[in-house]
């Protein structure tokens, strides 16, 4: 017996072999996605800086500010008391064994110029101080005058940060040589560069948002703008053993952790250049990082970002457009999900088996100027990689060509071709849509006992758009089916349907399968 196979132009045209040695370790059940809410939390926190560094022209960095070097980036987790009556020990031994894995994660691929002793978070004069000495002509100038009696220390978002964790105070009198209330340094954190307050609470944001897995801010900079302390709130419902899927809770932790160190909107005028760094030179402040192009699009214009994007889309160099759902005027926190899809740093997280830490998340980490980069990992970004500049745009995604966006409404594939999917779209893609992945059963990786005639779920299977009828027979619509698939060298690859042997595969090509 004869059959027929049709597999139109995809993506295993270019990635093959990436696609072929992708390794799955992940069990999930069924397919999660959830929202960030990082731009509305971080408007609630209050951001506590060290005082201000006399300015000197555009200048940030005196010379001999950084002669460490760059070292990996050491983040302690503080896991706040009261965790335990909302989660049993083995759950709260699962949340802390994802941070782990996360903090691992970005100590891997983040450096930074290392804190000196033990970090030590500051306090805000405008909640301990009443008055400060303002006369110019006083040698207690700038110096707190009076306490204010209702101090009741500092807070993290909305948690109160221990007394340890700061440096201390002092008051003085108007000629006092010495200071009439002093308020010592706590012990500080020892051997960290950035400390992560985790809460677990059944927060209003939790309870209104069911999408919200877990939130995130910063609220401590260093003298540059780096972050030096930030907070995550996870809702304990997610963590729940019923609830809990580990890959799950890294990738959401992961996501809320980068912003926290320092990918916010709110941190994108404290970007720092320190390219002439190496030659002797300072680190200066950066032009504007976001603006808009001529569509109105705000993106990142920095240099690595442009260079790394540009590679990305076919060459030369363009900015990385940012999320303008909700933000029509004014530039967001995560990157475009049209343009973006798979990043860590889009709005609405796709599963974790769909979302990588990307080349472009890393290139605007580079730009910051606070953090050295390890750039040496697998770039498994495919949404959009040549496509051109307009890729994204939303009068340009009704084109099919590309094999990235669709029209319809019929099961097809996703572009990595790892799941089925459903033509779709969502109110962070305007209209334009995409194969998203089924909620459940679409997982062509993922072994099943119960499986469509001539269909093979399998580690190593893939989705091919397909019409398999018998030869002679009525043909079937074109939809996404699982095969198993083998790869042999850059754009040549193998397909096996249930009851056939390995038939070679042509890109682009109408193949004949043959049955015994």
């Amino acid at each position: 017996m004869r059959r027929r196979l049709s597999v139109i132009r995809t993506i295993f045209m270019q990635f093959p072999g990436w696609l072929y040695a992708l390794s799955l370790t992940v069990i999930i059940t069924g397919i999660c996605s959830s929202v960030c809410i990082h731009d509305s939390v971080q408007r609630e926190t209050v951001v506590v800086s060290p005082p201000i560094i006399p300015p000197h022209a555009s200048h940030l960095h005196l010379r001999d500010v950084h002669r460490t070097p760059f070292l990996p980036l050491r983040i302690t987790p503080w896991y706040l008391p009261g965790e335990s009556v909302l989660l049993t020990p083995t759950e709260s031994k699962k949340l802390q064994k994802a941070i782990l894995d996360v903090t691992r994660t970005v100590s891997s691929v983040l450096s930074v110029h290392r804190v000196e002793g033990p970090l030590l978070l500051n306090r805000d004069i405008e909640k301990f101080c009443h008055s400060v000495w303002r006369n110019s002509t006083l040698p207690n100038y700038n110096k707190c005058g009076s306490l204010n009696k209702s101090y009741r220390g500092e807070t993290c978002l909305d948690i109160i940060i221990p007394d340890s964790h700061l440096r201390g105070f002092e008051v003085w009198l108007e000629l006092g040589q010495e200071p009439s209330v002093v308020t010592p340094d706590g012990a500080g954190i020892p051997g960290t560069d950035f400390l992560l307050y985790v809460r677990v609470a059944q927060t209003e944001k939790c309870a209104t948002q069911s999408s919200v897995i877990a939130y995130a801010s910063y609220c401590q900079l260093d003298p540059f703008g780096r972050p030096l302390a930030g907070i995550i709130v996870f809702c304990p419902e997610h963590l729940k053993e019923e609830e809990y899927q580990h890959s799950h809770v890294v990738q959401v932790s992961l996501h809320e952790l980068l912003h926290a160190l320092g990918f916010s909107r709110n941190l994108f005028s404290r970007w720092i250049d320190c390219d002439l760094y190496d030659t002797g030179d300072i680190c200066s402040s950066r032009s504007r990082v976001a603006n808009t192009d001529e569509n109105g699009q705000f993106r990142i214009y920095t240099p690595t970002v442009m260079r790394k994007m540009g590679e990305h889309l076919g060459g030369g160099s363009v900015g990385a457009p940012l999320e303008n759902k909700d933000f029509p005027h004014s530039a967001s926190s995560h990157w475009e999900a049209r343009v973006l899809q798979g990043s860590t740093l889009t709005a609405s997280l796709s599963p974790p088996h769909l979302t990588h830490l990307d080349i472009i998340t890393l290139a605007a980490f580079k730009d910051m100027g606070w953090y050295g980069v390890n750039t040496n990992i697998i770039d498994q970004l495919v949404w959009g990689k040549g496509a051109g500049h307009s890729f994204g745009l939303p009068t340009k995604c009704n084109d099919t060509s590309t094999g990235f966006f669709c029209t319809g409404s019929e099961i097809g594939c996703h572009h990595l071709h790892l799941d089925k999917g459903v033509c779709s779209t969502d109110s962070f893609l305007e209209g334009c849509r995409i194969y998203k992945p089924l909620s459940s059963g679409g997982e062509c990786w993922l072994p099943q006992k119960e499986r469509a005639q001539e269909e093979i779920y399998d580690q190593n299977s893939r989705c091919f758009f397909s019409n398999l009828t018998k030869e002679g027979a009525h043909q079937t619509k074109v939809k996404g089916r699982c095969y198993l698939h083998r790869c042999m060298a850059p754009n040549s690859f193998q397909v096996k349907v249930q009851g056939s042997e390995w038939t070679d595969c042509p890109p682009g090509e109408w193949i004949q399968v043959n049955k015994p």
